[in-house]
């Protein structure tokens, strides 16, 4: 009988913070604009560990409405983002710049040069990391027809906490902000103040950040109310192409395009008596997505034509989850608890360490399963998810690397996988199949929530079955409905839930 310490639970002591950041929260910067994002790494750029955006660094083009004049303008510009946050420990300092400056496309009669440099205290509990931002240096000058504003560095303020809670396969943030921006020009003294809320999360397949600033600008002679909803998302979605010459050694292929969606909108609450006729109280400005794409391998899985799971297994084999002679792979023969893990370990991207040490008789190998060795395939996907705290062993000391792997096991270590087993009710919830009392108290959560966001359903009969053993089949069809999920249904969380409404 399968018991919980076999499934998984998190590792609360192990060490998962010590590689480098991929990227900071507020990458976008923090007075309410918009960038591309940052491009996710190609397949190709991963497996050769050739991934640029490791470099902390960020340069784009940057959008930014404007409101000191009392009317929206649209600012057009760049932005250069550098965080020093890598190889963190338990606590530390970093820093963090920003620096805002005209480009090509910036309107005449309206320059930005903003640089602003945040101390970064942080601290790590488990697997939570709270990153609190307090401004060191700023300097601004912002000219608008020929008037030009400058910040008061005396009495301005800013300050951002956040809050990440790193997954295996997504590390969530929140946080607040408040600035306090005192402009002069001349002897008009202007004041901007911006607080609100930020959420955002990173992954393999997508990245989002949505912040909702609610803002306040004021001078002797007139005030002003509006909230900015600024938004930015990155992600890797699949399109199969078919090939159009007939003389052509494969039939099609898929490919991977990487994409961007940035986009700010405004609505104005309070405007000033003398600009009320001729202000608009709302607007929307977007950064144009450029795309990038990377072709994947063509597998032959023709003897599977018309298999209910012909579409997920070719999928898995073309973003190399899968490896391997397809034509070998048995879609209906029960899938292993290691071969599971694997492709787990791989649909999240989680990183494994170089496993030729293992060949290496001097150096030290780790064996935390006895049925686990250096050399099994799954090895170093076992080891990869251990230590994320994705899975755990049997009392034995074993893992069953070999045994065949229940469903209610399998989606378990999905939900764990994205960090969303708290969905799940608690107390012990009762989920909508039929045979929900055949499901074990430990999975009932994760089978909730997993039912919940949509990443499973009941059978004809409104059945999980969940002591059955899952088929390769299935497998591909599950693996590729996580993917997806975190590909397209995050975002819209992260977007349409907080950007389409105002406070």
């Amino acid at each position: 009988m399968k018991i919980l310490n076999r499934v998984l639970a998190f590792s609360l002591g192990l060490s998962i913070f010590t590689t480098s950041v991929y990227a900071d929260p507020l990458d976008f910067g923090v007075f309410g604009g918009i960038t591309e994002g940052r491009k996710l790494p190609k397949t190709t750029e991963q497996l050769l560990n050739t991934n640029k955006n490791t470099k902390n660094e960020l340069k784009s083009t940057y959008k930014e409405i404007i409101f000191l004049t009392g009317q929206p303008k649209e600012y057009n510009g760049n932005i250069t983002v550098n965080s020093k946050a890598t190889n963190l420990q338990d606590k530390g300092t970093y820093k963090v710049s920003y620096k805002v400056e005209n480009g090509d496309t910036t309107p005449q009669g309206m320059t930005i040069a903003r640089n602003m440099e945040y101390t970064v205290n942080y601290r790590q509990e488990e697997n939570q990391t709270i990153k609190d931002y307090e401004v060191s240096k700023w300097t601004e000058t912002i000219t608008i027809d020929g008037k030009t504003y400058t910040i008061d560095n005396k009495e301005s303020k800013s300050s951002i906490s956040i809050i990440e809670d790193k997954t295996p396969g997504v590390t969530y943030y929140k946080g607040d902000v408040s600035h306090r921006a005192v402009y002069t020009s001349g002897e008009e003294k202007i004041t901007q103040d911006i607080s609100g809320v930020i959420y955002g999360y990173n992954s393999a397949w997508s990245s989002t950040e949505t912040q909702r600033l609610n803002c306040t600008i004021s001078s002797k002679d007139w005030q002003m109310e509006y909230q900015v909803r600024p938004s930015v998302s990155v992600n890797k979605t699949i399109e199969y192409s078919k090939n159009e010459p007939t003389a052509i050694s494969f039939e099609g292929n898929y490919k991977e395009v990487m994409q961007n969606k940035s986009g700010l909108s405004y609505n104005i609450y309070v405007l000033p008596p003398q600009f009320t006729y001729t202000t608009p109280t709302s607007g929307n400005v977007s950064i144009p997505s450029f795309n990038t794409f990377e072709q994947l391998v063509a597998p032959d899985v023709s003897y599977l034509k018309g298999h209910f799971a012909e579409e997920d297994i070719k999928k898995m084999f073309s973003m190399q989850i899968l490896t391997g002679d397809p034509k070998f792979y048995k879609p209906n023969q029960a899938i292993t608890r290691g071969q599971f893990t694997e492709m787990i370990v791989k649909s999240i991207k989680l990183p494994i360490e170089d496993n030729t040490k293992a060949n290496n008789k001097k150096a030290p190998v780790d064996i935390v399963f006895s049925d686990v060795l250096p050399e099994r395939q799954e090895y170093p996907y076992i080891m990869a998810a251990y230590k994320a705290g994705l899975i755990a062993g049997e009392t034995s000391g074993k893992f069953g690397i070999d045994d065949p792997i229940e469903r209610q096991e399998a989606i378990v270590i999905l939900l764990r996988a994205l960090g969303l087993e708290h969905l799940g009710l608690d107390p012990t919830p009762i989920t909508p199949f039929v045979d929900d009392s055949y499901i074990a108290s430990w999975a009932k959560r994760e089978v909730y929530a997993a039912n919940r966001i949509g990443i499973i359903a009941g059978d004809a009969d409104g059945k999980f079955n969940p002591k059955s053993f899952i088929s390769k089949a299935e497998a591909a069809a599950i693996t590729n409905r996580l993917i997806n999920y975190m590909r397209y249904d995050m975002q819209v969380d992260y977007t349409e839930n907080i950007v389409n409404f105002a406070d």
